[in-house]
């Protein structure tokens, strides 16, 4: 990029529980630089440390962004997509998929883990066809791996070169309670550090294959997305288990950013509503307020921002300017849909012997719902 210019481009902003990721790429969607911060429970205060870390890469280089459209997603994804102005609000499932096509169009299956959940989806000719998330608790995922390591002593950065070729006593992979506990006898058992490395990365795979994935249904071309994939010793210990080649990008613990990004272009029409990076200048406090609207009480969070204010926490699916309540839509029902869309037709009559009779069959569950 040569000093001095102003360039185009689309960010995407990822705000996960563990960690708050930003990717700004060109009109090609070719990446030009990460952004990479703690969550800490403090999205507001991730998402401008990510601007100010911005400003400064452009203060360094000389050059000017203008933001063509940007995207969010994540958990945090409504609520600071709302704050900073985002142009497309998307969930990690469709950031992620559509962020590997990109990479790669043959993918058909990825294999996501961050910091506290993980995903398995599988895709053909970049549809996503089925996906599955864990729902019980976080083992398994990023942030057990980081607390066992800090336990051990470990840094991540030199997690994998200890691990990769240890061997490793089994461990249970039910829950976080159990792997500890069998991780404890092992050190009391005085098994090596690198032992007990490789024995987490075992649990944390099968816990994965057993828990969230469907390894009947893992294809022949998979993606491995999400921080943790930067573990060399844990992709090779999926490669060992499925007998498969397992690719990972170098933007993998950006996938999701990388992804909320392209479809904010794909999808943007006119000029951006993004506010700029210089909110990350900007005070902007927090009020906790109760909402008396319905038997919720949700207890919400408003933020002001840019003489606006952006609230997070509703049960119900209001935002902070509607001052009522407002049933969440859940899927809709496909025959309300097709009784609406009948109710105004009025049809011919016929007579009985111009047309044949068609019968269908109504049993169990038809029956039930005609």
């Amino acid at each position: 990029v040569e000093p001095d210019s102003s360039l185009e481009v689309y960010m995407g902003i990822d705000i996960g529980s563990t960690s708050t990721k930003a990717i700004v790429i060109d009109l090609n969607f070719l990446p030009i630089a990460g952004f990479y911060t703690r969550t800490s429970g403090r999205p507001i205060v991730a998402v401008q440390a990510i601007f100010e870390a911005c400003s400064s890469f452009l203060e360094d280089k000389s050059i000017k962004f203008n933001f063509a459209a940007v995207g969010s997603t994540g958990s945090g994804r409504k609520f600071i997509g709302k704050l900073v102005g985002a142009d497309t609000i998307l969930d990690e499932i469709s950031a992620h998929a559509r962020a590997a096509v990109d990479l790669d169009p043959d993918i058909d299956t990825i294999i996501e883990i961050g910091g506290q959940d993980a995903k398995f989806t599988t895709l053909r000719k970049g549809v996503v066809t089925f996906s599955q998330m864990n729902t019980v608790c976080a083992a398994g995922t990023g942030s057990f791996i980081e607390e066992q390591a800090h336990k051990l002593g470990v840094s991540l950065s030199e997690y994998a070169s200890l691990a990769v070729g240890a061997r490793a006593p089994l461990a249970s992979d039910r829950c976080t309670v159990f792997m500890e506990r069998d991780i404890n006898h092992y050190l009391n058992k005085n098994y090596q550090v690198d032992e007990i490395l490789a024995t987490v990365l075992y649990s944390v795979r099968e816990n994965y294959l057993q828990k969230v994935a469907s390894e009947g249904n893992i294809g022949n071309r998979v993606f491995f997305q999400g921080a943790t994939a930067k573990n060399k010793a844990l992709v090779a210990a999926f490669e060992q288990k499925l007998q498969k080649p397992i690719f990972v990008s170098k933007y993998c613990h950006l996938t999701g950013a990388l992804g909320s990004a392209i479809t904010a272009a794909e999808e943007q029409l006119g000029v951006s509503n993004f506010k700029g990076l210089s909110i990350y200048r900007e005070h902007i406090p927090v009020k906790a307020e109760t909402c008396d609207l319905c038997l919720n009480h949700c207890r919400i969070r408003v933020a002001s921002v840019k003489d606006e204010e952006v609230a997070y926490g509703f049960l119900c699916g209001r935002d902070y300017q509607t001052k009522k309540f407002v049933k969440k839509e859940m899927t809709p029902s496909l025959l309300k849909v097709r009784r609406k869309t009948l109710a105004p037709l009025v049809l011919k009559e016929i007579k009985e012997s111009t047309l044949p009779v068609v019968g269908i069959p109504c049993g169990l569950q038809i029956f039930e719902e005609m």
